[in-house]
């Protein structure tokens, strides 16, 4: 489902941009809801929120709260591009709610676990990618991620902290639109000078042979994975579990 040109932009750069990928009801229902269970969570004591101040939240397991989540993991076009990178049998490493609240400072560039925690030279393939979801328009003022083109190709180096990159790029997109980006790449939000929260998901998908961050199978309900599509299933790690032959 990827054209040649998205391919090769893949390549080179690290990262694509899918403008409209979502509808703007979707996108709509994705958002209250998102920002339902991060109001929930820290009512209820439990908000995993980071940066300073407290500025970002995120909200995980995605996949056991709320059934619009179990289908939008399954974006065609998104799951192309995985593939692509990853393999047909790559699966969901986690997926969450990620939000910059307003005064959110810039939280620098960084390359994706376990690709940071590898020694050097790190592999020449994809073995991680991370789809985000714009759920509001993607901006300057409101944090949009930055990206280092053709930095996955950096295998000795990481980005250094403080150190202001001349060929950084700011990906802006309106809402609905789902940036991916290959975990190699230098990445990372940007401050939020907005008055208003920056809503996205974080879809993130690794190689069948990895270690995922959310072992999605002990902790979505039976009710889940007796209705999940073959899809579904083999993103939730079904199809590689370790093999149990004695």
């Amino acid at each position: 489902m990827l054209t040649i040109s998205e391919k090769s932009q893949l390549d080179q750069s690290g990262f694509l941009l899918f403008e409209n990928a979502i509808s703007d009801a979707t996108t709509i229902q994705l958002r209250e809801h998102a920002l339902e269970l991060a109001t929930a969570e820290q009512k209820a004591g439990k908000g995993h929120t980071y940066l300073p101040n407290e500025t970002a939240q995120r909200v995980w397991n995605l996949i056991d709260k709320g059934e619009m989540f179990e289908k939008a993991i399954q974006q065609p076009k998104m799951l192309a591009a995985m593939e692509y990178l990853l393999g047909a049998d790559c699966t969901l490493s986690s997926f969450t709610v990620n939000i910059l609240y307003p005064g959110a400072p810039d939280a620098g560039l960084h390359i994706d676990y376990p690709l940071s925690g590898l020694p050097t030279p790190r592999p020449n393939f994809p073995m991680v990618a991370n789809s985000v979801w714009f759920l509001d328009d993607f901006t300057l003022e409101n944090g949009a991620t930055s990206c280092v083109p053709g930095s996955h190709q950096r295998l000795d180096a990481l980005p250094e902290s403080g150190v202001e990159y001349g060929d950084e790029q700011q990906i802006c997109g309106s809402r609905g639109s789902v940036l991916i980006v290959n975990g190699a790449v230098w990445h990372g939000s940007s401050e939020n000078r907005s008055d208003e929260p920056r809503v996205a998901l974080l879809g993130f998908f690794c190689r069948s042979i990895l270690k995922p961050q959310q072992d999605h199978l002990k902790i979505v309900s039976e009710e889940v994975i007796e209705r999940a599509t073959p899809t579904l299933k083999r993103l939730l790690g079904l199809n590689s579990l370790p093999s149990l032959n004695t």
